[in-house]
């Protein structure tokens, strides 16, 4: 606006000075020098006010360079906000179903674990129930063993041992207390203490019991049916279980014959491998039933 006011004054000033009738020449008056003075002013004013709007020229297209920088920026920055809203959503999505994972995991593992409390309070109760059920049939073994040893007490030191192992009784007669040599009929002296062996027996219906014969390693000749020590192991076997179950309270089933030969020796002795062992075991059905279950 500046600038176009200067030139119009400028344009008034030429045309008043073109407009004034032609006089008789003069001298110069200094009118012209304040005219000539305000000329160069206003010149100078144009320059400057060129000058100033180059400036401001410059300066608006790098306000608005840096306008559509920012502009830039800010979409920019809305995209980054769009994208960090879709991420936020998806953390969150995410998070809640990591939280109800965990919830889930959280219940099934306090609900093992109260499972696996009752668990091991029943199977505790269980060990405790087979502990009793033991000691029971500790108690009841160590009762028979006294039992078969006043029984026999008569054969002390004469080739009868009984001890206890791995919760059976074992009581062994040394061949020669039952047998004469190389047969297998049952000496009438004994048959009135296996009688006593059978009167407990028949008491204590919760025994099992298995009769093993054991032959030393010297070859048997025999004849007939009982040719080697197998079969001479099995005989006397067999006539100690039939002597037994002359006591008729005796259920059959009860019993087993075995015969096992000279495989199974005790000592380096000959004559204490040939024997007669009289094993027995407390029934474990009841403690079986509780393992089982």
């Amino acid at each position: 606006m500046k600038k176009f006011t200067i030139l119009f004054v400028i344009l008034v000033l030429m045309f008043a000075v073109w407009a004034e009738p032609a006089k008789p020449k003069k001298p110069k008056k200094p009118k012209y020098k304040e005219l000539a003075a305000m000329y160069q002013k206003c010149t100078d004013d144009l320059n400057y006010t060129t000058s100033e709007k180059n400036d401001l020229e410059n300066k608006n297209n790098n306000l608005n360079a840096e306008i559509t920088s920012l502009k830039a920026q800010i979409e920019k920055l809305k995209e980054d906000t769009a994208t960090s809203g879709r991420r936020m959503r998806i953390v969150e999505r995410n998070l809640a179903k990591t939280k109800g994972d965990y919830d889930d995991l959280l219940k099934s593992f306090t609900d093992q674990s109260v499972s696996k409390n009752a668990l091991l309070a029943e199977k505790e109760a269980r060990l405790q129930e087979l502990q009793s059920i033991l000691d029971q049939k500790d108690a009841e073994v160590k009762a028979l063993k006294n039992k078969v040893a006043d029984a026999l007490k008569g054969f002390e030191d004469k080739g009868l041992t009984i001890h206890e192992k791995n919760g059976k009784v074992y009581v062994s007669l040394d061949a020669e207390l039952l047998f004469a040599s190389g047969s297998w009929e049952i000496d009438n002296k004994v048959k009135a203490t296996l009688a006593q062996l059978g009167n407990i027996l028949a008491t204590d219906i919760g025994i099992n019991v298995t009769i093993e014969g054991h032959t030393d390693n010297a070859p048997y000749k025999g004849s007939g049916n009982v040719k080697d020590n197998w079969d001479l192991s099995v005989m006397r076997a067999t006539s100690v279980v039939k002597e037994i179950l002359k006591n008729k309270d005796i259920i059959p089933q009860r019993i087993t014959a075995a015969g096992r030969s000279e495989f199974v020796p005790i000592d380096a002795d000959r004559a204490k491998n040939r024997r007669i062992e009289i094993i027995l075991t407390p029934k474990l059905d009841e403690l079986f039933q509780i393992i089982g279950d």
